[in-house]
């Protein structure tokens, strides 16, 4: 038995070891290197935790610095109320000082987490939460804890540095403030008819990610298997000495390491990792289309691999034991706009549940301001959600279909203008976030 067992461990081991050498010896040749920055550019890091900074773009950070291109950092939440928030606040410090970034190049919001509510439903309606924006530091001292009010930061940020380059979190980034804080960098630079570029990196998606788990500096950080067919990833090199720079800059973050050591110091690789900011172009049709009536559906434009739900385990075994997760795992967005008519859908991996609740969202971005529509769906039945001051609805019923895997619904057009939308669809059972494919903008025209 106990030969058995070495043999077992023994094999385990080695397939680790191959698995390990392919993966940080072959696999980063198929993806874009760099993102090409010049003396002439301004880069924005975003981060929505004091740590995201270094371990989503430590890498690009050392090579502003090096190549005296102008790199300042936004850190949105205080990662933790009271003295550990305090506590994260002098780590980040102390961890962008072994980047070299001086510290009037960092500015801290001071958010209490939980930044994804203040999204959708706290937009404008402020929350008392004891704490938020009392240090010393907050970059606005009694700020309002909603979302017009961080909105309003990233626009300030963003008009005073004039960045001509944006990092900031992966809109399918599982953790809600990281999502949370990837829909608000998006809703501020609509706004703001910003056209620099946009770069994403990715911190949370998976347990296994990334791989292997723990120091391995010689390793490449690559996207996750599940969403190499998706996304358009970007591998930006990083010298080893800037690793290093970066581990010690990693190891600033003590209250973190004391939690999963190993998990912090993944990111200490060859490599930062991006994907550049995906935007999709719908052109409006000049006819009128029923897609409840006929057999049409909306063109797909964005997709989500399966099995990216945002619960995790204790939560993933209840739903999985008591609910059927594949009505709720959302794996297609589809829009298409016809003169009369915006239609949306959505697919799931396995039907649609007769209980569970599914939202379509969309922001329209016009010369007057941003309108907002948020629908549930439930029981088969559409109705608006009045949510913000911006909120838009119509009397009429909203029209309908619920077949197979998909649910269709129509919007009439006259509640949306501008040439911008962004658009967003979640699942929830029990008012628990099951699934959701992030916020995206969506070019108009015609």
């Amino acid at each position: 038995m106990k030969m058995k067992l070495i043999f077992i461990v023994a094999v385990l081991l080695l397939i680790f070891g191959t698995s390990a050498y392919a993966y940080t010896s072959n696999n980063d040749i198929k993806y874009d290197h760099g993102i090409n920055l010049t003396s002439s550019d301004r880069v924005l890091i975003v981060a929505p935790h004091p740590d995201d900074e270094t371990i989503g773009g430590g890498g690009v950070i050392r090579y502003c610095l090096e190549h005296n291109i102008p790199v300042y950092v936004v850190v949105v939440t205080n990662g933790g109320n009271g003295s550990l928030g305090v506590t994260r606040y002098h780590e980040s410090l102390n961890a962008t000082s072994h980047l070299g970034l001086p510290p009037n190049n960092i500015t801290f919001f001071e958010y209490t987490q939980g930044v994804d509510s203040l999204f959708n439903e706290n937009w404008d309606k402020p929350i008392d939460i004891n704490g938020n924006h009392t240090s010393n530091f907050a970059y606005q001292k009694d700020a309002p804890y909603n979302g017009v009010s961080l909105e309003q930061n990233f626009e300030t940020v963003i008009t005073n540095f004039k960045p001509t380059v944006i990092i900031y979190p992966n809109p399918e980034d599982s953790n809600p403030d990281h999502w949370g804080t990837s829909s608000f960098v998006e809703y501020a630079t609509n706004k703001l008819n910003y056209n620099g570029r946009m770069y994403t990196y990715l911190v949370h998606v998976s347990a296994v990610w990334p791989f292997p788990r723990g120091y391995f500096p010689d390793a490449y950080i690559l996207p996750p298997y599940f969403m190499t067919n998706y996304n358009s990833w970007i591998v930006f090199p990083i010298s080893a000495s800037d690793e290093q720079i970066e581990y010690q800059a990693i190891n600033s973050y003590h209250s973190q390491l004391n939690n999963d050591p190993s998990y912090l110091l993944t990111f200490v690789r060859k490599n930062d990792l991006f994907e550049a900011n995906k935007q999709i172009t719908v052109v409006k049709h000049n006819e009128t289309v029923n897609m409840i009536k006929s057999s049409r559906i909306p063109t797909t434009i964005f997709q989500e691999p399966k099995g990216m739900e945002l619960i995790k385990p204790p939560l993933e075994v209840y739903y999985s034991i008591f609910s059927n997760l594949n009505l709720f795992d959302l794996t297609d967005f589809g829009l298409e706009i016809d003169n009369t008519t915006t239609w949306m859908s959505l697919n799931t991996v396995g039907g649609i549940s007769k209980t569970g609740i599914y939202d379509f969202h969309i922001r329209s971005f016009g010369t007057n301001g941003v309108n907002r529509v948020d629908i549930k769906v439930q029981y088969g039945h559409a109705e608006y959600l009045d949510m913000a001051s911006n909120s838009v609805y119509s009397k009429q019923p909203i029209p309908v279909k619920i077949e197979g895997s998909r649910i269709v619904i129509g919007i009439p057009s006259n509640l949306l203008y501008g040439s911008k939308y962004m658009v967003c669809v979640d699942s929830k059972r029990n008012n628990q976030y099951i699934d959701r494919i992030g916020w995206y903008t969506v070019n108009v025209q015609g």
